[in-house]
């Protein structure tokens, strides 16, 4: 009788490569410059001075990196654009928010070197 391992101890590739997604997706928010920050409603939002990337690898022109993080520490990647003086976010599934600039503050922690690299349109 041959024994095979249960499907629980079977490599799941994919599984891993998800994993490493997620942990990049995490860790990318860290290298970006916070230019801004703003609660909305149980989250926190960040807007960044990095170029935002579609999902192809190409820089979008324009829009800029944000992300959000929410109660859990969950993070949502997303771009925005600013447009006058208003902030358009557009999230993972489509969605787009519109907020006033002066609702993002700097962060407590921010630098002096940080200010220079802040998003001039």
């Amino acid at each position: 009788m041959i024994k095979s391992k249960p499907l629980f101890l079977k490599p799941k590739a994919p599984l891993w490569l998800a994993a490493t997604g997620v942990l990049m997706l995490i860790a990318a928010p860290l290298k970006a410059a916070i230019i801004g920050q703003m609660p909305s409603f149980s989250e926190v939002l960040y807007i960044t001075s990095e170029p935002c990337t579609a999902e192809s690898g190409r820089i979008e022109p324009n829009w800029y990196f944000s992300y959000s993080v929410n109660a859990l520490g969950t993070v949502t990647r997303s771009c925005y654009v600013r447009y006058n003086d208003q902030i358009w976010i557009k999230g993972p599934f489509g969605a787009e928010s519109t907020f006033p600039m002066s609702y993002f503050t700097k962060p407590a922690g921010a630098s002096k070197s940080e200010e220079s690299s802040e998003v001039r349109q």
